[in-house]
């Protein structure tokens, strides 16, 4: 099994960078991830103005995957995540969504799959990927970003179980994969989850004329999801639920009328992160609600 260094990381999806590793089609690979901070905050506590910024959100690869092609889809079958023993957070004034003073860095444990927070707070981990996605077909785009060739998506639901579909912009893909989170909850409001290193095992697979998935797209075991990301979050959230109603039209036998009220009434158009330059959007619908004649 090709397993992908921690330390083979870069800070943006460039379809100029030189892959690091090559993987057969149908390959399982395993990548090694450093947290989001690049492993900089050391203990609770930790001095928040000793932390470069500049390696912010580390992704491991990038990765050429065999037979991947432009206009190609990357199946990325999520197998496993394993964490750390501990992760860390930081809250600081003029990021988030909160007023709050000062900067603070904090450190806290994992144990029996909980993470001990403060006051004697245990909270389950839902191990999820934070940054996961392939070379643009042009531009460079900062693991900091999300878009249409992925990024840094910080979808709760990227965990393991979850099948996430990815355009092909460049021969190989160039997959990169960081930004492993213990626990995150939707809109990630403070500006980071329990961000933690750790290691992804995933199954990849390059499906040929599948332009019939709006990429990046999820497949969990109970929904369908389609995500946008824009500076505006009125039209990432528009343009997410537009693409579950064109996946809709083109899988079922509703009509444009029927997948729209189908939707209102069994979607759920949510946040998925408020922190990033662009904020996400994710249109989820339960699988198999409507009939759906999709090959997975």
């Amino acid at each position: 099994m090709l397993i992908v260094d921690k330390n083979k990381v870069h800070f943006s999806f460039d379809p100029a960078v030189i892959p690091c590793a090559r993987a057969g089609n149908g390959e399982i690979v395993v990548f090694q991830c450093q947290d989001c901070y690049s492993e900089q905050i050391l203990s609770d506590g930790f001095d928040f103005r000793k932390i470069d910024m500049d390696r912010n959100n580390p992704a491991t690869g990038p990765l050429f995957v065999e037979d991947a092609e432009p206009g190609d889809v990357l199946r990325v079958e999520i197998q496993s995540i394993g964490l750390g023993s501990s992760g860390c957070m930081t809250a600081r004034a003029g990021t988030g969504v909160y007023e709050i003073q000062g900067a603070h860095c904090r450190r806290f444990r994992i144990e029996s799959g909980e993470i001990l927070f403060d006051r004697g707070i245990r909270l389950l981990v839902r191990p999820m990927i934070g940054v996961i996605g392939t070379a643009p077909a042009s531009g460079i785009a900062s693991t900091q970003l999300p878009g249409e060739h992925g990024g840094n998506l910080d979808i709760s639901d990227l965990g393991a179980g979850t099948v996430l579909y990815l355009p092909v912009g460049v021969p190989g893909a160039l997959l990169s994969i960081g930004d492993i989170h213990a626990l995150q909850g939707d809109g990630e409001t403070v500006i980071c989850a329990l961000e933690v290193s750790g290691e992804v095992r995933v199954k990849l697979d390059v499906l040929k004329n599948r332009g019939d998935i709006p990429t990046p797209f999820l497949l969990t075991p109970t929904h369908y999801l389609t995500t946008s990301a824009d500076p505006s979050l009125d039209l990432a959230g528009i343009a997410a639920a537009r693409k579950m109603h064109e996946f809709l039209i083109r899988h079922t036998d509703l009509d444009d009328a029927q997948c729209a009220m189908l939707l209102s009434l069994a979607g759920n158009l949510r946040i998925s992160q408020v922190v990033n330059p662009a904020k996400g959007c994710i249109m989820e619908f339960p699988v198999g609600l409507a009939g759906e004649r999709f090959e997975r």
